[in-house]
């Protein structure tokens, strides 16, 4: 009997110096959990005395998926904020000229021929305005739900015409010209025409704020579609390691009151196409050459 109470003794001492040190265990993780929560950090939980190492396990796991989809959701967060103020500058871009060529209309004696001609592009100018705003919805789905942009079948040459002809006469007023190389005609490739359409006007609105004499525009079609801009440099002052880089503006470009947002949103919106970007200074020549994979392309 004696030998028995002795055995129980023990084993609730045992068990009370247990329960004492997973209270203890207990206090010392709801501690650190404290911590982390106020500091932000991205510490994990650490034993005290070892008596609660499966909770603590599955504790630190639950923080590290926490923290991953913290990460994931700042990212998205940020690439839509981002996306705000590129289409807000896209946006800018066809309101800015429209408002220009009515001002003219209004403030001068034109002839009516050449009334009819400037309305004319003031038409395609606010046509291409209604483009950007009706495609908004869809790149902040795609951003913002990290979905695929969605893709047709389409012609590149004709995409890469398009835009050059919306800024024909922005170059003949400077008397400057766009050459255009390509020896086909018809060159299809599945992929997102109006985001295409913006990578495109993005990199020919820039060679004319910044670029001097004709541009080039050139399309080899090889193991890659490479699609090659090439003008002469209006600025000294071009970091080409940088002119990627969001509100990245060279001098000459602050004068104009440039955001710096072009380049950055055409290699945004080729990188979301699965395609690569670069740019070249050589002397006074400057490329920014795009690639798309060809796999299906089809001449």
């Amino acid at each position: 009997m004696t030998v028995a109470v002795i055995v129980l003794s023990i084993a609730a001492a045992v068990l009370l110096l247990l329960c004492i040190l997973q209270n203890r265990e207990i206090r010392h993780i709801a501690g650190q959990l404290e911590k982390i929560k106020d500091e932000d950090t991205n510490v994990l939980i650490h034993s005290g005395n070892g008596t609660a190492d499966a909770l603590i396990n599955r504790i630190n796991e639950l923080l590290k998926e926490t923290r991953e989809i913290r990460v994931i959701y700042s990212q998205k967060n940020h690439a839509l904020e981002q996306m705000m103020t590129n289409i807000s500058h896209d946006l800018r871009t066809p309101l800015t000229s429209a408002m220009g060529y009515i001002n003219m209309i209004q403030h001068t004696d034109l002839p009516d021929e050449e009334k009819s001609r400037e309305l004319a592009i003031v038409e395609k100018r606010l046509l291409r305005l209604e483009e950007l705003i009706g495609s908004f919805f869809e790149f902040s789905q795609i951003i913002s739900g990290g979905k695929q942009p969605e893709k047709t079948e389409l012609n590149l040459v004709s995409v890469l015409e398009e835009s050059i002809i919306h800024y024909y006469d922005d170059y003949c007023d400077r008397g400057r010209q766009i050459l255009f190389h390509c020896n086909t005609h018809r060159l299809m490739f599945p992929s997102n025409q109006n985001m295409l359409l913006r990578i495109f006007d993005n990199l020919i609105s820039n060679a004319l704020k910044h670029g001097d004499g004709d541009l080039t525009v050139s399309v080899h079609n090889t193991e890659n579609i490479q699609i090659v801009f090439e003008n002469m440099l209006l600025s000294p002052n071009l970091d080409v390691t940088h002119i990627f880089d969001e509100f990245y503006t060279t001098d000459i470009s602050r004068t104009k009151g440039n955001t710096g947002l072009g380049l950055a949103i055409a290699k945004q919106f080729t990188e979301m196409l699965g395609g690569k970007i670069s740019a070249e200074a050589e002397g006074s020549t400057f490329k920014v050459m795009v690639i798309l994979e060809s796999d299906m392309a089809d001449f």
